[in-house]
């Protein structure tokens, strides 16, 4: 019997009895097949390993935190075979929303999917989450950690690690001056690296979950600091006929929820090179390389050490920095990493016209004790001659010599560097660092308190702060003065501090909606910053209130607390804080009084006590944005210091009068 055979169909059937006979036949060879397949391969042979096993590892802790190595994780997969994972801490849940109203976990649902469809387009398909909470903008790793629990997160990242068998690591830089998280998951990351080889270390993953110890072979920070590899991104992809630059920018174009696709340019404004400091390695390191997995089959040697010898002086002398960079110092030291934190300049702040303590510490190595002189030089002006202190050290320990150091008045706000050097058997033993110098200002008390109106008629008299165009820290304000600027007034009495800034803006945008008004960054607004105490480490102890001049919906100032120890909009978060708002043809004036019975601490300051105080400034122009987007161009701030929102101690001071 003869069947008709469809359209491009030219195969014909076979007969029953033939059809008959080849079934038994591939019966009997299914059989053979799965007999030889079992007796080969049993169950308690099964490898799972090939599944998840990777060539590099990059560690952070939001998405997009990938981005700095997103070009060069590229060239690796797509033209080199290699195969990447991704590992965040948190889904980003914390953050705002430029395309609409989602917050907090349904945030980090979205957030989820954009770095999933960001890393295909790189060639990464496994991405992982510690499931950490993202909560609000911090330069502590000390308050990520606090929310975290350290040593959960540490276990999960090694359960990865021992996962995913990485050669490299890559994460961000872990020192003070870059986002508390991102510290928390760069330290994690470091930690994780060698941990995941202890057997000792989570045992259980060992003995329960069947894991096994994983050591990667180098380990790297995504930092341009001194020492670093840049890796071009302008030249071309192979596999995808454009430039690696290009494949960063289609990637990060995902990140719609944080205004990626309207920065993220194509074809890019610059090709810039992606950074990576190499700090820890278990294999010869090349000089130059434009790949992370060079030198990967070399043989393994634990014995390497990267950066320069330890210490062994008879003698040895240092400035001892602000709190955040001590820290920093102590921990890199029990990690193995302590030349990275030798890039850091030893750093203290004090206030123009202030006098504040600098600490020396020196060394004695010997076991028979030492003394002499040590001489602090300070900027040219300030002092005629060095400050010479003398000191005198046991044998085998350590001493720390003061140092008393008045700013003149006068002093532009801005860092200027120090030197002190002493002679230890009749060479020079020398260390640097620098002075932090903020602005002052004074604080004074008054009876007639003004009326919180958005008006300046009643501030006649009171003492004006400038926070001129030139005060800039991140953006640019093309337009000088009249682009963006402001004045700052600020008094007391004993239930509320008064505030009062002016604000120079030739284009003033309310495109933020009166229930969206987390994330001042995002638009025209003020933010103020106090510091009840003026020595807190970090913003959990501040009080920190961004303010909107105004609404899509009307001219009315709103605010927020944001970034502090008590999260939210302020008819909750500070009930006692009243604030107004006022337009012109040359900007806008925000005037508050804020209780302080809602700061840390919960009442006024002492008189001649020293607290710290900010106004920062957020310009945005872009009149086409849509509601809720992140139009920020630029920051200024009366002290202007980078993150000067978020790191206290670069908070100006106002002196209670």
């Amino acid at each position: 019997m003869t069947h008709c055979n469809q359209k491009n169909n030219l195969v014909k059937m076979p007969s029953s009895s033939f059809f008959i006979r080849w079934q038994h036949v591939a019966v009997l060879s299914f059989f053979l097949l799965f007999s030889t397949t079992s007796s080969a391969q049993k169950p308690d042979q099964i490898q799972s390993n090939h599944l998840l096993r990777v060539n590099l590892l990059f560690v952070g802790a939001h998405p997009d935190d990938e981005s700095g190595v997103t070009a060069t994780f590229a060239r690796e997969v797509l033209d080199h075979g290699a195969r990447a994972a991704v590992v965040l801490a948190t889904r980003g849940e914390g953050g705002g929303n430029a395309i609409g109203k989602e917050l907090g976990p349904s945030l980090g649902i979205l957030r989820e999917a954009e770095i999933r469809r960001s890393a295909r387009t790189y060639g990464v398909d496994l991405v992982y989450f510690l499931d950490k909470t993202d909560f609000f903008y911090t330069l502590s790793n000390q308050a990520a950690f606090d929310v975290w629990n350290h040593e959960d997160a540490l276990a999960r990242l090694v359960r990865l690690v021992r996962l995913l068998r990485p050669d490299v690591m890559v994460t961000m830089w872990p020192g003070p001056g870059t986002h508390g998280m991102h510290q928390a998951a760069a330290r994690l990351a470091t930690e994780a690296f060698s941990a995941a080889s202890d057997p000792n270390r989570f045992p259980e993953q060992i003995n329960e979950e069947f894991l096994r110890p994983w050591q990667p072979l180098k380990l790297y920070y995504n930092t341009n600091r001194p020492g670093a590899v840049s890796i071009p991104t302008s030249d071309i992809s192979p596999a995808r006929f454009m430039s690696y630059a290009e494949i960063k920018a289609l990637a990060l174009r995902n990140f719609r929820s944080q205004g990626f696709d309207r920065f993220a340019l194509l074809p890019p404004r610059r090709t810039i090179a992606e950074s990576f400091l190499l700090v820890k390695t278990m294999v010869p390191p090349k000089n130059h390389t434009n790949s992370l997995l060079n030198g990967i089959d070399q043989k393994v040697n634990n014995t390497i050490v990267l950066g320069p010898p330890p210490l062994a002086d008879p003698i040895s002398i240092r400035v001892i920095p602000r709190t955040d960079v001590e820290e920093f110092r102590q921990w890199a030291h029990e990690h193995q990493v302590e030349w990275a934190a030798g890039l850091l300049p030893a750093a203290v702040s004090i206030g123009v016209g202030q006098t504040d303590t600098i600490l020396v510490e020196i060394t004695n190595r010997q076991k028979e004790p030492a003394d002499g002189d040590v001489t602090l030089s300070l900027p040219e002006m300030w002092k005629e001659k060095p400050i010479t202190e003398r000191y005198l050290v046991p044998g085998q320990s350590r001493v720390q010599v003061p140092f008393y150091v008045t700013v003149p008045t006068g002093t532009v706000q801005g860092s200027y560097p120090i030197h002190i050097a002493t002679v230890s058997s009749g060479t020079a033993v020398t260390d640097s660092g620098q002075i932090d110098v903020l602005p002052v200002m004074a604080l004074t008390r008054i009876m007639n308190t003004p009326e919180i109106d958005g008006r300046l008629n009643d501030w006649q008299g009171i003492g004006v702060q400038p926070i001129p165009s030139a005060n800039i820290w991140s953006g640019s304000v093309p337009g000088g003065d009249t682009d963006c600027s402001g004045t700052v007034r600020a008094v007391y009495d004993q239930n509320f501090l008064y505030v009062a800034v002016e604000v120079l803006d030739d284009i003033v945008v309310c495109n933020i909606a009166p229930d969206d008004i987390k994330g001042h960054w995002r638009s025209d607004a003020v933010e103020i910053c106090i510091d009840p105490s003026g020595r807190s480490t970090n913003t959990l102890t501040v009080f920190k209130a961004g303010i909107f001049p105004g609404t899509t919906e009307s001219r009315r100032a709103r605010a927020a607390r944001d970034a502090d120890g008590n999260q939210g909009i302020i008819e909750k978060t500070a009930p006692g804080m009243r604030l107004a708002s006022s337009f012109s043809e040359r900007g806008y004036v925000i005037e508050t009084a804020i209780a302080w019975a809602d700061m840390p601490g919960g009442k006024a300051p002492e008189v001649g006590q020293t607290i710290g105080f900010n106004v920062i400034l957020y310009d945005g122009d872009d009149t086409s944005a849509g509601s809720g987007a992140n139009i920020g161009k630029a920051r200024l701030a009366w002290s202007y210091r980078p993150s000067a929102q978020a790191l206290p101690y670069y908070y100006g001071r106002a002196v209670i009068r």
